[in-house]
């Protein structure tokens, strides 16, 4: 078993709205992912405060609905021969935020660190949700966004300012206070910022509306923690040496 993992996007403020999660629900659908469990219906979980998970059976309408307000939560699950599994789907409109949220989460159960022959599947999972996050960054035109894994952000928690800033977009001109094992960066953030990635070993690519997804992941079956940490300080020094004296 690995971590949790997850891919979160920062999009324009009132992008979530009835007709962008129709279309973001049916762009699910072509990776091979659907939010109707195997046994049929489709799961809620509540988030309203004190009433936190709680379940029920959501009707299309219903999700659709739930999701535009980020009143709901639900699943996407896959139809692998092996096994069906799970991916927790959530959304947050901007409000004071300025953005709005999706995020894509799979519990370590699914998740595995040591490469394996067992951690084939995995690997195939992760490489569909990360191409899936990428179409939706595009899809909506998304501001930021990362992928990352629980035990690797751990390992530099306590030295960043604010580890809750999460997925919030950094300053345009600026670079985050972290780098995730993927990030995603609109393109007219990436084109402002200074040049500190050749140090890292980075892989960049650009979008057809040449946003950049910086990748500093190799294989997500053989995740490193301690590289994880060492690209991070490698990271701020790049940074540090690129800021004006």
């Amino acid at each position: 078993m690995g971590s949790d993992w997850s891919w979160t996007l920062a999009l324009p403020d009132g992008t979530l709205n009835a007709a962008t999660v129709e279309r973001l629900l049916a762009l699910v659908e072509t990776f091979g992912l659907s939010p109707h469990r195997p046994g049929g219906g489709i799961n809620g979980f509540d988030n309203s405060r004190g009433h936190e998970g709680e379940h029920r059976v959501l009707a299309w309408e219903q999700l659709v609905h739930s999701l535009s307000t980020g009143s709901w939560s639900t699943n996407l699950w896959t139809r692998s021969e092996e096994e069906e599994e799970e991916v927790f789907v959530t959304t947050r409109p901007g409000g004071a935020n300025g953005w709005d949220l999706v995020t894509l989460s799979l519990d370590a159960v699914h998740c595995r660190r040591t490469p394996t022959a067992q951690a084939e599947p995995f690997r195939e999972l992760h490489r569909i949700l990360t191409e899936l996050w990428m179409a939706i960054a595009t899809e909506t035109g998304a501001l930021f966004g990362r992928v990352e894994d629980e035990w690797s952000l751990e390992q530099i928690w306590s030295e960043l300012p604010d580890p809750f800033l999460g997925v919030t977009p950094p300053p345009l001109g600026s670079w985050p206070d972290w780098l995730s094992w993927v990030t995603y960066f609109d393109a007219d953030r990436y084109r402002l910022l200074s040049p500190v990635l050749g140090q890292l070993g980075a892989d960049v690519r650009r979008t057809r509306h040449e946003a950049a997804v910086v990748v500093l992941l190799t294989d997500p079956g053989a995740v490193d923690p301690v590289r994880f940490a060492r690209l991070h300080h490698e990271y701020r020094r790049a940074v540090r040496t690129s800021l004006p004296s």
